[in-house]
């Protein structure tokens, strides 16, 4: 009898050890790296990020807001289309994308100039589904404006 029950407990440990890995239909996005460190605002930066979808529907819009410390309360968030990942609906998607941030993403304080500040980043993702990936916040990051 001892060894029924503990062929049965072990039974059932075995088979909730072999649960298939599923990440589900929200999409998950975590920070990668910065193209440079500090930044300089007349030149822009790369952000890479790691994305991963499981109906591989992610090709929506990519949203994010810069946290300056000069300006920590505003936040508005900005919305850029995702690219195009060859995602393939259905199927679990995992990818690497780029936020490219040229000159004018960064503010031009023209009547305040100041020669640093640092930055942090909210982002997430939607997909086509209408699933929000959770907010996630990048590493504090030094920005450097040109003098005139």
């Amino acid at each position: 009898m001892k060894k029924i029950a503990f062929l049965s407990l072990f039974s059932l440990l075995a088979i909730g050890a072999c649960k298939k890995d599923s990440i589900g239909t929200k999409p998950v996005i975590t920070f990668k790296s910065y193209s440079s460190s500090p930044v300089s605002a007349d030149a822009g930066m790369d952000i890479t990020f790691n994305v991963t979808d499981g109906d591989g529907d992610i090709e929506n819009t990519f949203n994010f807001a810069a946290i300056y410390d000069v300006k920590p309360l505003d936040t508005p968030f900005t919305s850029r289309p995702m690219p195009k990942l060859d995602a393939h609906k259905g199927t679990k998607l995992t990818a690497e994308v780029v936020l490219h941030l040229i000159n004018t993403d960064f503010p031009q304080i023209a009547d305040n100039p100041i020669k640093k500040d640092s930055v942090h980043y909210l982002v997430f993702i939607q997909d086509d589904a209408g699933n929000y990936s959770d907010t996630i916040v990048t590493p504090k990051l030094q920005v450097v404006y040109p003098q005139n």
